[in-house]
């Protein structure tokens, strides 16, 4: 019998392909499998009227202190509310199919977030660094301004549902129930100037960080 130095890289490749390294069943999802806890603050209903019959999916409607937000829900996906609808489960139809095993996670983390946002709210904040660079309401604050290091400025409509304070030139908070939109209007004004590896300019959102390189030598 051959020494394993004595087999061909190929074969080797080959073996292991062919061997199973694991005998166990596949887990359920870490995180899907984990309870929402519902505040008694918040009521959450399937709305099965308005079930769109061409994407086979069910709104959600998460109604809270903060808003109301609504969940599009695959026919695979599945809730069990138990001690008095306080604790929310999420499971899928069949955890072996790949897609729902996938979106299992991903639908308790957008069920959970929606939760969140209706009680107590998401929020991001913008720092705007560098020489010159400022942001302010204007338009009675239904509009940002943001200047950067040019000429001119650019405006961004603030989204529904969104409350931006400016306490200080170079800073914005962006407040709302919904964290997509929140997060999306934050990455929208990051795009006019996203923070630069040499001298760290740019608009740095949350606690994101750069590591700056050396600077180019002609």
């Amino acid at each position: 019998m051959r020494s394993f130095m004595q087999w061909t890289s190929v074969q080797v490749r080959r073996i292991i392909a062919q061997r199973s390294f694991s005998s166990s069943l596949r887990t359920q999802s870490h995180i899907g499998s984990q309870p929402i806890h519902i505040p008694e603050s918040v009521t959450i209903a399937l709305d099965v009227q308005k079930f769109n019959a061409y994407s086979k999916a069910t709104p959600l409607i998460v109604k809270g202190p903060k808003g109301v937000l609504q969940v599009s829900l695959p026919e695979y996906a599945r809730l069990d509310l138990t001690n008095e609808g306080r604790k929310l489960f999420v499971n899928v139809a069949d955890s072996k199919v790949k897609v729902q095993r996938q979106m299992w996670g991903t639908l308790r983390s957008i069920i959970n977030s929606d939760v969140t946002g209706v009680t107590e709210g998401h929020i991001a904040i913008l720092k705007f660094v560098g020489v010159g660079y400022r942001a302010e309401l204007v338009e009675s604050g239904t509009k940002v301004s943001v200047k950067v290091g040019q000429s001119d400025t650019k405006l961004f409509t603030i989204p529904e549902n969104v409350a931006v304070l400016n306490p200080q030139p170079t800073k914005l908070v962006l407040e709302g129930a919904d964290k997509r939109v929140v997060s999306q209007f934050a990455a929208t004004i990051r795009a006019l100037k996203p923070p630069e590896p040499y001298k760290g300019k740019g608009i740095y959102v949350n606690d994101e960080t750069i590591r700056l390189k050396n600077k180019k030598v002609k």
